[in-house]
């Protein structure tokens, strides 16, 4: 009796084992399945991430094409039909100097590329000439200012009332080294300002910068990749920081974690937040203001704290 009692006792510890052993088994495989599982989501977690930044990007790219395209096409009419100053007057001798803010394109690898505010100078020369408006660039900086040249010239000519037909504007644009800069029209609006502080004498305060398009009848048209150029006057000691009016507020995106278990998923969310408060949040101190023309904005730039 006491050996079947222990037959089927073995039989049952046997049993047991078998059935723990499998349990056991079948645990690994299943813990091994969701580890493989989470990796799986993890690294989709980081492509998603790379992915929304990469739309962000093509976003501004997009931003500051589209503002371009708008500023040429605005401006062909009527610089066509801008009427010319053709009387005698003496020539004009004078210099200035402002600082321009522009977007760079910074390349990671061939498939990424990301956005940043520079910092470029902008010297104007006046010459005894023949009305010529040349500009040159130091290094290369991969944008033709020309167009913008002309306005600019055609601009501060009315404002100021000086007849520039004997006179020779050269703009030479500096930068620190050669670079990808895109967006030429947005510099109009700075150098107009330069070429009026070259015909009156005027001294620019360094301490104040300006983003914005300029039109034949001197308003200032809007830009893109404000954000980017706020940060870089910042970072510049810049103390005020000129846009275009209604520019004030910039639209951008904003980094948010939520977590569902054990898992982080990142997403980026489009916000609109004062420009003045999204430079504050990065630990930058400046002015922001909007401004609708240049005359409005040239004061800035000649009483600053007025």
């Amino acid at each position: 009796m006491l050996k079947g009692y222990t037959k089927v006792l073995s039989i049952l510890l046997i049993a047991s084992f078998l059935v723990n052993a499998i349990t056991i088994y079948g645990l690994i495989i299943a813990f091994r399945q969701n580890s493989t599982l989470r990796k799986q989501i993890e690294d989709l977690l980081v492509q998603n991430e790379n992915f929304t930044k990469s739309i962000t990007d093509l976003l501004k790219e997009i931003e500051n094409l589209r503002s371009q395209v708008e500023y040429y096409r605005s401006q062909l009419e009527q610089y066509l039909f801008t009427s010319q100053i053709t009387s005698e007057s003496a020539a004009l001798t004078g210099k200035s100097r402002i600082n321009l803010v522009a977007v760079k394109a910074v390349y990671k690898d061939p498939f990424y590329v990301n956005y940043e505010g520079v910092i470029l100078g902008c010297r104007i020369e006046l010459r005894e000439g023949s009305g010529r408006v040349l500009v040159n660039t130091v290094p290369y900086i991969g944008i033709d200012l020309q167009a913008s040249a002309q306005i600019a010239t055609s601009v501060a000519r009315n404002i100021t009332g000086r007849d520039l037909s004997n006179t020779d504007i050269i703009i030479t644009i500096e930068a620190k080294e050669e670079t990808q800069v895109v967006d030429g029209p947005s510099a109009g609006a700075a150098m107009t300002i330069a070429i009026i502080a070259a015909i009156k004498g005027d001294n620019l305060s360094d301490k104040v910068f300006i983003t914005g398009t300029v039109s034949t009848d001197g308003t200032i048209g809007k830009v893109g990749g404000v954000a980017e150029k706020a940060e870089a006057a910042a970072l510049a000691g810049g103390e005020i920081f000129l846009v275009p009016k209604g520019q004030e507020v910039v639209t951008t995106y904003r980094r948010v974690e939520r977590r569902i278990g054990i898992i982080t998923i990142v997403t980026w969310e489009l916000v609109k937040i004062s420009l003045e408060d999204y430079l504050q949040e990065k630990g930058y101190k400046i002015m922001v203001r909007g401004v609708s023309d240049i005359i409005e904005a040239y004061r800035y730039f000649i009483s600053p704290l007025s």
